[in-house]
């Protein structure tokens, strides 16, 4: 049905409607003027009563005529505007000339801070450079509770400490050697890999103070187990090495990796991953209990410097050939990288909590990264200043 059938029909309805009012008020004896046959009634029966009746009657009628009328001309004006949105518009604008545009001020109060645009950029990235000058960092470890990030800088032989909030750091220790890794305890010290010295070490946070802890030949990457020991991938001797942190007993646990071995992470169920710096990119999963091995993936033209695992079937893998992070599902060897530009990164860690990841890179520079933003395909894409 068109605008018009529309407004025609209520048009008519109206109209019809008020001329049958009319022709009711014309037939009716007594309409108008009081009429004889009004009079012959109010002279035979209760005058009062009658007049009454009659007359309000009347009234009704002559309130109905009119507002049928009105009825009828509102439809014709609602039809020609339907038909005809122009001279709805020319009579806006005729307004708008008169009264003239409206006015707008802004203050200095109403522009946007410096400050303001920074937070909106950055709760827009998926990632942000925390800080930088932290010299050739070659591990690294984050300490959620303490919100600090801790940057092994091999070039420097020293540790850093690094509040994740401000990006404000601080030297921890120094003189530790050719340290390659760091884990914090959660007990105030924290240990090194120093590959140069063939060592393990352990480092008081507070004091700054280090010793050896037992001597590991190739020590390159490490992992705590929270119950009192360490575990020691070997670079040069591609084997895996577990250490009592409190009496230094070794024991290995398993040989024949390939050399060059860097990264071990471990699930907390009796498995630990072991990635591969070396062109390759091999990743193994070793079981600690009887060291057997298996080949989960490799990385062709790529590397798995660091390895850490989110808990539900995944790792990460620092590419450090390439700048690359690298998504692993352990239990068939799927791969895909979900963030690149991260120049030479060789420190990875990942707080799960929270769901951010940390990188830290032998250009001296600490990012982090929203461990959601890598799910979506593609994941994080370049990562840049």
């Amino acid at each position: 049905m068109s605008f018009g059938n529309i407004f025609d029909g209520g048009g008519s309805g109206a109209d019809s409607a008020r001329q049958s009012a009319e022709s009711l008020g014309e037939d009716t004896p007594g309409a108008g003027d009081v009429s004889e046959a009004v009079r012959k009634l109010e002279s035979e029966r209760d005058a009062w009563l009658v007049r009454q009746t009659a007359h309000g009657a009347f009234d009704v009628m002559g309130f109905l005529g009119p507002l049928f009328q009105k009825f009828h001309d509102v439809s014709a004006d609602q039809r020609q505007v339907a038909e005809n949105p122009a001279s709805t518009s020319a009579m806006a604008s005729s307004t708008l000339k008169a009264a003239g545009p409206p006015k707008v001020s802004i203050g200095e109060d109403d522009m946007p801070k410096p400050e303001d645009v920074s937070k909106l950029i950055a709760a827009k990235r998926s990632f942000a450079l925390i800080t930088t000058g932290l010299g050739t960092s070659e591990g690294l470890a984050v300490d959620p509770s303490q919100d600090t990030a801790f940057v092994a800088d091999r070039g420097g032989q020293k540790l850093s400490a690094v509040k994740i909030a401000t990006g404000a750091q601080r030297v921890v220790a120094t003189g530790l050697g050719d340290i390659c890794d760091v884990k914090p305890d959660g007990t105030g010290k924290a240990y090194a890999a120093d590959y140069g010295n063939a060592r393990l070490l352990v480092v008081d946070l507070s004091a700054g103070t280090s010793g050896t802890v037992a001597g590991v030949p190739g020590a390159y990457g490490l992992a705590l187990d929270g119950a009192g020991k360490a575990y020691v991938v070997s670079h040069s001797e591609g084997k895996l090495v577990a250490v009592d942190l409190r009496t230094g007993q070794k024991a290995t646990v398993t040989t024949g990796l390939p050399v060059g071995v860097s990264a071990v992470a471990l699930d907390g169920k009796g498995k630990a991953y072991v990635g591969q710096k070396d062109h390759g990119g091999a990743v193994y999963e070793v079981g600690l209990a009887d060291g057997a091995k298996r080949l989960v993936t490799t990385l062709p033209g790529a590397s798995a410097m660091r390895m850490e695992l989110t808990g539900d079937g995944r790792a990460f893998a620092l590419d450090h050939l390439n700048g690359r992070l690298y998504e692993i599902t352990l239990a068939d060897g799927a791969q895909r990288v979900v963030a690149s530009g991260l120049a030479t990164c060789e420190g990875l860690a990942l707080d799960t909590a929270a769901g951010r990841l940390y990188v830290s890179n032998r250009e001296g520079q600490l990012w982090q990264i929203s461990q959601r933003d890598t799910w979506p395909m593609g994941g994080v894409g370049k990562v840049a200043v």
